[in-house]
């Protein structure tokens, strides 16, 4: 796998055992959908196995991300690639589960322009992990949230303040884009 645009464009990224990495055609589609959004944006990788959304993001003008990685092996994978596309100024990586990374990166008075990729095939995680970004404040007014998932996983138009503004289709994989709106916020 590489990245496949960018200043990082052909880099190779190695990918930890049984982790199934997002398509090059669908990171491809989803950043075709972000662009606007990524110029010096802070982003954060939830769910980041090899860190290949975190780096094309990067690699698209991202100003930093954050990763999230619950696995050592899979972490040290993950920081290989980092320094193999020399990112490490760029990059943060937290070797813990989401929930301790959101409330770390909170902690820190961040706010994220873009979070990326949610668990594909664990739909319980999506409704924790979009209250979690907004309990702990980590989204402004046209945030950003990326969500991959099996397309017969249906997600939820609607997350709190968090509004579902694109769905995608390609082939068994569902790709939904959602934006933080302040107006009318609603509670869990």
């Amino acid at each position: 796998m590489k990245i496949t645009s960018g200043k990082y464009k052909y880099r190779k990224l190695d990918l930890p055992n049984g982790i199934r990495p997002t398509t090059e055609k669908v990171r491809e589609a989803v950043f075709s959908m972000i662009a606007p959004w990524l110029e010096d944006a802070v982003v954060m990788d939830m769910f980041a196995g090899s860190g290949a959304y975190g780096l094309e993001a990067l690699s698209r003008g991202a100003a930093h991300c954050y990763f999230s990685e619950t696995s050592r092996a899979t972490s040290r994978i993950l920081i290989s690639n980092i320094e193999g596309c020399e990112a490490g100024e760029f990059a943060t990586v937290y070797n813990s589960d989401y929930q301790t990374a959101i409330k770390r990166v909170s902690e820190q008075g961040l706010t994220l322009e873009i979070v990326l990729d949610p668990p594909y095939n664990e739909l319980p995680y999506y409704d924790k992990a979009m209250e979690l970004l907004q309990i702990e404040g980590l989204l402004d007014e046209g945030s950003l949230v990326v969500a991959e998932h099996l397309y017969d996983n249906r997600l939820s138009d609607k997350y709190g303040s968090l509004k579902k503004i694109k769905e995608k289709r390609y082939g068994s994989i569902g790709v939904d884009i959602y934006i933080y709106e302040k107006e009318g916020q609603d509670d869990f």
